[in-house]
């Protein structure tokens, strides 16, 4: 149990979490309505927005483990210097695509504290749901640099995961 709880990310356990709370709410959801003919749509509300946030720290968990899907296999073939710089350069370039994002995430979310947007069935602002975009590409690029600075530190090589492990 130890060797299963250890070396874990804290975005694998909020990835984790959100996706108990999506199962345990739905299966909820089912007993409710098809055992006692009732039903809560909350509950339906409540669990699509925890699936939005496990989604995203999905991104976040493949971004730290450099598991994002990329075309790789020409580049596979170059001597290791030229390799490490093509992947620097896309990974800057995704960099840059992140932080557009979170520029106009953050202006988004910003806007939706001022001018509030609230959920007809439980009642919440959404910006606690829309708040994950500019914090997920946000974290996606911290786990990016990381994986960039590993990858010229010679500790992490990619490799290509369709080949197996």
């Amino acid at each position: 149990m130890r060797r299963i709880l250890a070396g874990r990310t804290p975005e694998e356990w909020i990835g984790a979490i959100a996706m108990t709370v999506v199962l345990a709410l739905l299966g909820f959801q089912v007993v409710a309505r098809f055992g006692f003919s009732r039903s809560f749509s909350w509950l339906e509300e409540v669990s699509r927005f925890a699936f939005v946030w496990a989604v995203y720290f999905g991104f976040v968990i493949a971004a730290e483990k450099d598991r994002h899907i990329r075309i790789s296999l020409h580049i596979e073939a170059l001597p290791r210097r030229p390799r490490l710089i093509l992947f620097t350069l896309a990974d800057a370039v995704w960099l840059v695509f992140n932080a557009v994002v979170i520029w106009h995430g953050y202006w988004f979310t910003m806007s939706m504290f001022e001018f509030p947007y609230i959920s007809q069935t439980t009642g919440i602002n959404l910006v606690w749901v829309q708040m994950i975009v500019p914090l997920g590409f946000l974290l996606m690029s911290v786990r990016i640099v990381q994986v960039m600075i590993r990858r010229w530190q010679g500790e992490e090589e990619h490799v290509d995961h369709r080949k197996g492990d």
